[in-house]
């Protein structure tokens, strides 16, 4: 399981639900917002790429490559703005910098004949790509899901501080 913490100047406030008591706070996150625009570049680049090698990927590999992009495009947009914990960016830079281009430029780099060969496991290497890239799919999606619901329960932890802190009780007369 993965636990977010996030530290910024909107969670500093002497009023959060932090305890005030723990010591001097924590230090805060490296700026992402950089790193993010740059993995956002590259994505651009490996996604061109796909698409120029598209011929020679086989079926079903460049929409697999453009649904790993309809995720991780929008999920770098807002990490730009709403940052990310160190082991997001761990995660997303290695799908970027090397799961992703690493799979495409192995089989791109066989000569044709033998991308559809089955290899020493059985499998070719145009299912063996296909493979790898509806696992890398599969990631960008869970990382996805981890960062948008780390964020919908910050809220809810947010939510419940406020109405305790500001919600009259019955004890209060």
């Amino acid at each position: 399981m993965f636990f977010r913490r996030r530290n910024g100047a909107a969670e500093a406030s002497p009023d959060s639900p932090s305890d005030a008591a723990s010591g001097p706070a924590a230090p805060t996150e490296p700026d992402v917002a950089g790193p993010a625009r740059q993995l956002l570049s590259e994505l651009t680049v490996i996604v061109r790429q796909a698409n120029a090698d598209g011929g020679r990927l086989p079926p079903g590999a460049v929409p697999t490559v453009r649904d790993i992009d309809d995720v991780l495009r929008p999920l770098l947009r807002y990490i730009e703005t709403q940052s990310a914990s160190e082991e997001e960016m761990r995660h997303l830079t290695a799908i970027i910098h090397d799961y992703l281009p690493t799979a495409l430029g192995d089989f791109t780099a066989l000569p044709a004949q033998y991308a559809e060969r089955p290899g020493v496991t059985g499998t070719s290497p145009a299912d063996d790509l296909l493979r790898q890239l509806q696992l890398l799919d599969e990631g960008a999606n869970e990382l996805q899901d981890l960062v948008y619901t780390g964020d919908a329960a910050q809220l809810a932890i947010q939510a419940r501080f406020l109405d305790a802190k500001f919600r009259r009780s019955d004890l209060d007369s």
